[in-house]
């Protein structure tokens, strides 16, 4: 007696059904990874944010200056308004050195493109950039325009810099 080997019909139409169930389920998770490309820009650039914050800090903290020192730092971007100053806790919190705090949304702007020096990080008060700023008691939040619930609050007195995603 020989006996055959392989799928009955019944078989195969089952595993058709749970492969199209599997790929309908998983199809839009690959599908629209628009969401998750748009969130890694986020926490590329709000990282980098983070990482100068402190690397002007150390800088602050290794010359010796323990006050709020104007122009600190050259900046090479034209819409930053002018070189990098730090308040008296050696955190950025100025571009145009008049009170050498963080006291306005153009500090906030001032300082992100500062610290971050860079074009592709753009943050101006409208649609076409990345990032809006907001100004709140020396607090700046940093919204990402493509997912407005991906936020930066950087605390100028603290040097906090919380990436909310």
């Amino acid at each position: 007696m020989y006996k055959q080997k392989g799928f009955t019909l019944t078989e195969l139409v089952a595993i058709i059904v749970i492969l199209g169930i599997l790929a309908v389920t998983a199809a839009p998770k690959f599908i629209d990874l628009t969401e998750d490309a748009d969130e890694a820009v986020f926490l590329s650039i709000s990282s980098a944010f983070k990482s100068g914050v402190n690397q002007v800090h150390i800088a602050w903290l290794i010359r010796g200056k323990n006050q709020a020192v104007q122009d600190f730092i050259a900046i090479s971007d034209p819409l930053a308004g002018g070189d990098l100053s730090v308040n008296s806790y050696g955190y950025p919190a100025d571009t145009r050195g008049i009170s050498l705090t963080l006291n306005s949304e153009y500090d906030c702007l001032d300082v992100w493109r500062a610290v971050l020096d860079s074009p592709d990080a753009l943050v101006l008060n409208n649609s076409s950039s990345k990032f809006q700023a907001t100004h709140d008691n020396g607090t700046c939040t940093y919204t990402y325009n493509k997912q407005d619930t991906l936020t930066v609050n950087y605390d100028s007195n603290s040097g906090e810099v919380t990436i909310n995603n």
